[in-house]
């Protein structure tokens, strides 16, 4: 049976591929009294220069009925184009890699990597924008800014989609007005069930070292497809090769 904590992770896959491109600035001062249209400019200017970028990140799952809230954190790891890596360090060590070729979670606990569907991952629009680093929100979804949770520092962004999206129901994206970057991004889905990314410490990079997103697997480490099947040393090694 799964743990809460995995279950949690496979929920926030969605999550963690929208995280795409929540870049590091240095902080100006808050421009006063920007339109809605205005702030999402500042925000797709803000994101077309970054190349690579770390954070550390916390993360808060929560079911509809309440009874049941996950929290873990660790630390992310962005490379244009299509490259990610999440390092749960708590409450338990876990690994997610993601590109435009394939995705895998691996459990050091349990010595199995599980792989999944990459283009499933970013079939979605909003998905693909924000993986792909084009911040374009009013082409896929209603925007509308919160006045009651905004104020001189930062705003709140209210999305809902344009399609139906059993795993968006709503977005809710918090903006610093200093420097235009995301604070913290949270979904609910048609459930009711939540999830909740924050970062810190964010740091832009020229480029990241390449062997963040190979696949690597650690001996008597079991793979499985996307389909729960184990796979066969010359399986494994052909996926090896993939993200050489």
């Amino acid at each position: 049976m799964k743990s809460p904590m995995r279950k949690s992770i496979v929920y926030g896959i969605g999550m963690w591929i929208l995280l795409g491109l929540i870049c590091p600035s240095l902080a100006p001062a808050a421009e006063p009294s920007l339109s809605l249209q205005e702030l999402l400019d500042k925000i797709q200017q803000r994101y077309q220069t970054p190349q690579a970028y770390t954070a550390y990140f916390k993360q808060t799952t929560t079911s509809s009925a309440g009874s049941l809230t996950t929290e873990a954190s660790g630390k992310l790891y962005y490379q244009k184009p299509r490259q990610m890596r999440w390092d749960y360090e708590t409450p338990e060590i876990q690994t997610f890699v993601a590109s435009d070729q394939m995705a895998w979670l691996y459990v050091p606990a349990e010595k199995q990597i599980s792989l999944f569907d990459a283009k499933n991952l970013i079939s979605s629009p909003l998905s693909r924008t924000f993986f792909d680093g084009v911040f374009e929100l009013k082409k896929d979804f209603r925007v509308q800014l919160d006045p009651k949770q905004s104020n001189q520092t930062s705003a709140l962004l209210v999305l809902t989609p344009k399609v139906e999206d059993p795993s968006i129901q709503t977005l809710r994206l918090q903006v610093d007005l200093r420097t235009f970057q995301l604070m913290s991004l949270e979904t609910q889905d048609v459930l009711g069930n939540t999830n909740r990314i924050t970062l810190e410490s964010q740091r832009e990079k020229p480029e990241l070292d390449a062997a963040l997103f190979r696949l690597v697997v650690p001996p008597e480490t079991v793979v499985l497809d996307a389909d729960g099947r184990e796979l066969n040393a010359a399986d494994i090694q052909k996926l090896k090769n993939q993200t050489r």
